[in-house]
């Protein structure tokens, strides 16, 4: 039988082999170590969702995404740009978009792919007839497509879901629209918006002098859209002064009320009509009510979870705030 016998191992070569082993984990790691960092960092926090409906799952990065297109709109607008509150306007914006995708059809609304052409030709190529776009339009609406969404780094299928939410919206606001009672009853109201009480209290005082309303108007409103806010229905009344102006006699000036952005608004009643016809901007404030009334409610039933927590938040403006250093100046 043939003897097999063990060849001696080499002086240290054992300890050579685990240096190198050691001095090549400790490269792949330099290597690695950013990448995985980024991953960390970037990457995973991005494919998180911050909202789920009905376990439909809304991205961190579509959060982003959206929040980012409005950040360069408003540089290269020159307008101000508020992350924080943007921030949850926007995640609104997104879940209620989920939910009109999810529940428009129980009110036998749909949006075709070429009602979303027609909406993104509309607000881009207002120059092409969105109703009747052949090969050559809709290549210019391609372009203008491409071109909008570079600029704002938005994904072109994230541009086309925002255009399906605002068509949801037009088209679920007419089909409520459509069982609002025309005619009903109406007052013709008017308003001065002012800074502060002491302000109100002497237009009350001025008023009861014989002072006229418009002439009072003209002397302290704030608001240049204040005076005549014309004929409106009981449900298009500022809902925290509904009751009392519905009621309030004609000619006699309402206590101060505080809007939402601090000013103090004065009202008068100069007219009633029981049965008087919705004028565009009556009829359009309704809808808009009915609208609201009818998302709250549908929300509401809907399985929401949310993750708009401060690390959230915090990684978002991180994102945002990258934007800031590389967006275009208009």
């Amino acid at each position: 039988m043939r003897r097999v016998e063990r060849r001696p191992a080499r002086p240290g070569g054992r300890s050579r082999r685990l240096t190198a082993l050691i001095v090549a984990l400790g490269a792949l790691m330099l290597v690695a170590g950013p990448l995985i960092g980024f991953f960390l960092v970037y990457t995973a926090p991005s494919q998180q969702w911050f909202a789920r409906v009905n376990g439909v799952e809304v991205p961190r990065a579509t959060l982003v995404d959206v929040l980012r297109a409005n950040q360069i709109d408003a540089l290269l607008q020159r307008q101000r740009f508020d992350p924080g509150t943007q921030a949850f306007d926007t995640a609104g914006l997104l879940i209620d978009n989920v939910v009109l995708r999810q529940t428009a059809g129980t009110l036998g609304v749909t949006v075709s792919e070429a009602e979303v052409e027609r909406e993104l030709a509309a607000q881009l190529t207002p120059q092409l007839d969105a109703g009747n776009l052949d090969a050559s339009a809709r290549a210019e609406l391609a372009e203008a497509k491409r071109q909008y969404a570079d600029l704002r780094r938005l994904d072109v299928a994230e541009l086309e879901k925002l255009a399906e939410g605002e068509s949801l919206r037009r088209k679920v606001t007419e089909t409520l629209g459509r069982s609002i009672v025309d005619p009903q009853p109406q007052i013709r109201l008017h308003s001065i918006v002012v800074a502060d009480v002491e302000t109100a209290t002497r237009i009350q005082s001025e008023a009861v002098q014989g002072v006229p309303f418009e002439e009072l108007a003209r002397r302290y409103s704030l608001d240049p859209a204040s005076g005549d806010l014309g004929w409106l229905p009981y449900a298009a009344l500022p809902p925290a002064a509904a009751d009392l102006l519905w009621n309030l006699p004609a000619s006699e000036l309402s206590p101060p009320f505080q809007r939402g952005d601090g000013a103090i608004v004065v009202y008068v009643i100069s007219g009633r009509d029981p049965s008087l016809a919705l004028d565009p901007v009556a009829r359009q404030l309704l809808e808009e009510a009915e609208f609201e009334s009818w998302l709250g409610q549908t929300r509401a039933e809907q399985d929401i979870e949310l993750r708009l927590d401060s690390e959230t938040l915090e990684w978002v403006a991180d994102q945002l705030e990258q934007t800031r250093s590389v967006a275009p100046q208009g």
